[in-house]
């Protein structure tokens, strides 16, 4: 039973250090959740939390091609590559102003590159939404 315990501790321990870094992952909290200092990209996880990020103001860029942006984006997005990313296009000039990036889906591993990229280019206020296109559309029907 102790031998269990300790297991499951070291596993949770080793968890917990494997989330620090640039990156901090938001359960969907809202109003309440405060962002800590050290924490330099905002990972999004829900509808809720990209539609109260795009009511707060950050630019929505969606890194899926251009014939999946063509038939359905959130209202606003902007569509970027992460090439043009990477010569320094699309960006706002302002480095606090709120970005937030997104994919196709969960698998999409684009909005992290596209979230490293900023962070390289000196931009503070970082966001992705894991969940991409796939659960934006998802969350949307379902209400």
């Amino acid at each position: 039973m102790r031998i269990h315990l300790l297991i499951v501790l070291a596993l949770v321990c080793l968890l917990l250090a494997a989330c620090g870094g640039r990156f901090r992952r938001d359960f969907g909290g809202g109003e309440g959740v405060s962002r800590p200092a050290d924490a330099k990209v905002l990972i999004l996880d829900d509808v809720p939390s990209v539609e109260l990020s795009i009511w707060e103001g950050a630019v929505t860029f969606d890194l899926r091609d251009y014939a999946s942006w063509a038939q359905g984006h959130i209202p606003g997005a902007r569509r970027l590559t992460l090439e043009e990313l990477g010569h320094g296009l699309g960006l706002p000039d302002d480095k606090d102003a709120p970005i937030l990036f997104m994919g196709e889906g969960p698998l999409d591993q684009r909005p992290e590159q596209a979230a490293t990229t900023a962070l390289e280019r000196g931009h503070r206020n970082v966001q992705y939404f894991r969940g991409g296109w796939q659960v934006w559309t998802a969350g949307r029907t379902a209400r």
